[in-house]
């Protein structure tokens, strides 16, 4: 590899919808120095990150959606490898087309299709680890895989993500932590009138509680309802408002259910479903406390967001979420499944605006600038440095992009 031509790094996505690491990876990419990196994605075609990609003007290539997830049934696992053989296959066409100097596979699931597929090469495969690893026979087979694999690598989002994928396995410097980070430009401090209130039929004066994200089970918004419905009769100016929807088909009955929770609990009047929103710093600018009652979380990037626009954050003591909010000082944090504590703090909260006010600027002024965009791609690019340096990229030649993909058997690029 001479030292004056681009890297070329081909992204690998093993879903072709949008949540939160596909954003992290639309991050990557727009702030990707392009005098020095060139990337090519790797995605299935169904969804619309194919769409947002190639808005960046980034060539996109076509895998199979990756059907895979942990399960105890013999029969579901045995269809799942099938997906993963199916997938690997396409990956190493598509790969060997793109040619890059090395591969960053945008999730654990990527990264093992994607070290499959480029086995017998000398290609750097990065593992961009967002999510913890559950108890399961097949997360030790993963971590056993990605050990084996010397041409593997780790970013972890948080420091917590890190030591749930090492576990007992010694990766010492092939994994490194790379917290995520926002453009902190795009949630400006909050002023004047909250947007949402008026749209939800709230009072300016009123308390908007607000949980933000993916509607699934690991977000604990049962308990938050739960919660809710405990404070409801004592804190009648308080609101409660669930900003999102479900990703992936098997979540929707679990937003349903929510629904109906809050119906039989008769606090539908006040606790609100807003579906998801892209104007996600207006959501923030209206609310009074931002909550992420995770059960796990292996960062928490919304609450960053919160933060950057003078918004209060009270969360669960899990995963990365420590390593952003320091109870009492930038944030509060309760434990997990604690719906009694959350109650209590809830309430506590909406009747004491100073504490909230001298939080939420601490947070602002010291929390915020550690997760910027500029730290994030700095790390990044840094990170990407190293890599170029390890001897097996030496041996890599480049040449033109072509990519196959399922409308264009004869090989015509899309971009």
């Amino acid at each position: 590899m001479t030292a004056h031509r681009k890297q070329r790094i081909a992204y690998v996505n093993h879903t072709g919808k949008v949540s939160g690491a596909e954003k992290i990876l639309l991050s990557m990419l727009r702030g990707l120095d392009r005098t020095r990196f060139e990337p090519v994605v790797l995605c299935p075609a169904e969804g619309n990150l194919r769409q947002m990609v190639e808005a960046e003007g980034i060539p996109c290539a076509f895998v199979p959606t990756l059907n895979a997830r942990f399960t105890w049934r013999p029969s579901e696992l045995l269809r799942y490898m099938v997906s993963v053989f199916r997938v690997m296959l396409a990956m190493r066409d598509q790969i060997a087309r793109a040619n890059p100097d090395f591969v960053h596979a945008n999730s654990v699931r990527a990264g093992i299709v994607a070290t499959l597929a480029t086995i017998g090469t000398s290609r750097p495969v990065v593992w961009h680890v967002h999510d913890n690893l559950p108890r399961h026979p097949l997360s030790g087979v993963i971590r056993l895989l990605a050990y084996a694999s010397k041409r593997t690598r780790i970013v972890a989002v948080s420091r917590a993500t890190a030591e749930a994928f090492s576990g007992s396995v010694p990766f010492k410097d092939r994994i490194q932590v790379i917290h995520n980070g926002i453009d902190l430009s795009r949630f400006p401090l909050k002023g004047g009138k909250a947007p949402l209130k008026d749209e939800l039929g709230i009072s300016q004066r009123g308390f908007l509680v607000c949980a933000v994200g993916q509607i699934c089970y690991r977000k604990g918004l049962r308990d938050l309802l739960e919660a809710f419905s405990q404070i409801y009769d004592d804190a009648p100016e308080v609101h409660l408002a669930i900003v999102g929807k479900p990703v992936f088909p098997h979540e929707e009955a679990y937003r349903d259910e929510l629904v109906a929770m809050a119906i039989a609990a008769g606090i539908a009047d006040r606790a609100h479903f807003a579906g998801e929103r892209n104007d996600i710093s207006a959501v923030m600018q209206s609310t009074d406390l931002l909550v992420l009652n995770s059960l796990e979380e292996p960062f928490g990037l919304v609450l960053v967001e919160a933060m950057s626009c003078g918004t209060p954050v009270l969360a669960t003591r899990v995963g990365g979420i420590p390593e952003i909010v320091t109870d009492g000082e930038s944030g509060w944090l309760i434990d997990r499944g604690d719906t009694s504590a959350l109650a209590s703090k809830l309430l506590e909260l909406s009747r004491d605006p100073a504490s909230l006010d001298r939080v939420a600027q601490f947070a602002r002024e010291s929390v915020c600038p550690r997760f910027s965009i500029e730290r994030f791609l700095a790390d990044l690019h840094m990170f990407y440095e190293r890599l170029s340096k390890l001897p097996c990229t030496e041996q890599i030649v480049q040449a033109p992009v072509v990519f196959a993909g399922p409308h264009d058997p004869q090989g015509d690029q899309h971009v």
